[in-house]
């Protein structure tokens, strides 16, 4: 059995990660999403819809759309 809230911040980390991966990746010039700096998440290029954050990420969307195996 899995202590309450694991789940929750295991997705919180793994959108972290993302977050931090795209910011890195924008700074050189090769990020694939925009940038909403106004209020500091990602968007998909293709229709301005959220994808990601520092704290969630639309794991079904990004996987619809190839970003996730």
């Amino acid at each position: 059995m899995r202590p309450a809230g694991s789940d929750r911040a295991r997705r919180r980390r793994q959108a972290e990660g993302l977050y931090e991966l795209e910011i890195a990746l924008r700074e050189e010039g090769d990020s694939d999403f925009i940038y909403d700096e106004e209020r500091d998440l990602f968007r998909f290029p293709e229709d301005g819809r959220f994808a990601f954050s520092r704290e969630w990420a639309d794991k079904r969307l990004l996987r619809e759309r190839g970003y996730f195996g």
